[in-house]
């Protein structure tokens, strides 16, 4: 078998939609190829943007995690505006988790501790994911969700989450939050995160920085910031800290 590259780009089609194709990046830790063990994998949106900068942030603080950073796809300008909001969000998330993270568990070492990174309307995607997770095994258990646009979220999103509280107040996930106020959405991601503590979630996490910059500056400190709370033996628990 192959060593596979540390930085690799393929190209995923979706069956149900065979003229949408999805570029992705995957980065390897350091030491993948000697090492023999599992890790854990972040999935990352926008990767036409972010994957160098977030791919090297890992690299130089030899973090060990798997990063498969999705492009927006096409053949539209704009997919992500699709994909990542509350229309074609629930067909892109059949996406992430029946097609893709099978195919990249089947051919890397991964752990099943998996993780969602979105930024804008990826956050966005990220909310309405998080939004319907199982209660016993989520299928991400952290979710970097950076300055997200959850303006954006419908009245129909918002009685999917408390239809879920209603059946379970279990969620164990890691929430890291962050927003950007120079412009950005800081207001919009200080109601979602009090909405998401009001609650009262068991298990549930959370932590969040706001970001003195634009919003569309915001995605690499975040991201920067973010992948120092995750435990990096199980690639979600937050780090615990001496007092």
């Amino acid at each position: 078998m192959c060593t596979p590259a540390r930085w690799s780009a393929t190209t995923r089609s979706r069956p149900a939609a065979p003229g949408i194709r999805y570029p992705y990046h995957v980065y390897l830790p350091v030491d993948y190829a000697s090492s023999g063990r599992r890790y854990p994998v972040l999935y990352a949106t926008d990767g036409q943007w972010s994957f160098a900068a977030f791919s090297r942030m890992l690299d130089q603080r030899r973090k060990p995690m798997i990063l498969v950073h999705v492009e927006q796809g096409g053949p539209e300008p704009d997919r992500r505006a699709v994909d990542y909001t509350a229309d074609g969000a629930p067909a892109y998330g059949r996406f992430l988790k029946q097609e893709l993270a099978p195919l990249i568990e089947a051919n890397y070492r991964t752990t099943t501790a998996r993780g969602f990174v979105g930024t804008s309307y990826g956050g966005l995607l990220g909310a309405i994911l998080l939004s319907q997770e199982e209660p016993a095994t989520p299928f991400f258990r952290s979710y970097l969700l950076f300055d997200g646009a959850f303006w954006a979220l419908t009245a129909q999103n918002l009685r999917d989450e408390e239809a879920r509280f209603a059946v379970s107040r279990r969620l164990p996930v890691h929430l890291i939050l962050s927003s950007a106020s120079a412009p950005g959405n800081v207001d919009d991601v200080a109601a979602y995160e009090a909405r998401y503590r009001g609650r009262g979630y068991e298990g549930l996490v959370i932590e969040r920085r706001d970001f003195a910059v634009a919003h569309e500056r915001v995605a690499k400190p975040s991201f920067d910031w973010a992948i120092d709370q995750l435990d990096d033996q199980t690639g979600w628990a937050p780090i615990r800290r001496s007092p």
